[in-house]
């Protein structure tokens, strides 16, 4: 599947999506009212956008939405398009930013050590 850009309005509803697994357009539209405080109109507006953009499904009866694509997608994605935006695409200059100087404990340093082998067996960046 194509990467899907999802903007920072647009991930309010997909983590309640997500968490929901399923909701009906209705309550995601009073739950964004209730914690959020956007009107109906607004969320239908962003909804229709995930729909648009294929990040969810929707079924009737009762316009139930499912989530298309996965949080670990979008989450790697976004991860992508920062660290091309603020680090110029290093991975260096981006962990090096993000340990901010710090020493990491021997459990953090092997568990990046195994992201980072992961990462090259599977060709990614």
């Amino acid at each position: 599947m194509a990467q899907i850009t999802i903007f920072d309005a647009e991930m309010h509803l997909m983590v309640k999506i997500w968490d929901e697994g399923q909701i009906k357009a209705i309550d995601l539209a009073n739950w964004a009212t209730e914690t959020l405080g956007w009107k109906k109109n607004s969320t239908y507006s962003i909804l229709k956008k995930l729909l648009e953009k294929g990040a969810v499904r929707r079924d009737e009866p009762g316009f139930v939405l499912t989530p298309l694509v996965s949080r670990d997608e979008v989450a790697r994605d976004k991860t992508i398009r920062m660290v091309d935006k603020m680090y110029n695409g290093s991975m260096k200059l981006f962990l090096t930013g993000l340990l901010g100087g710090s020493e990491p404990d021997e459990k953090t340093m092997a568990e990046i050590n195994d992201l980072i082998e992961r990462a090259r067996q599977e060709g990614g960046r």
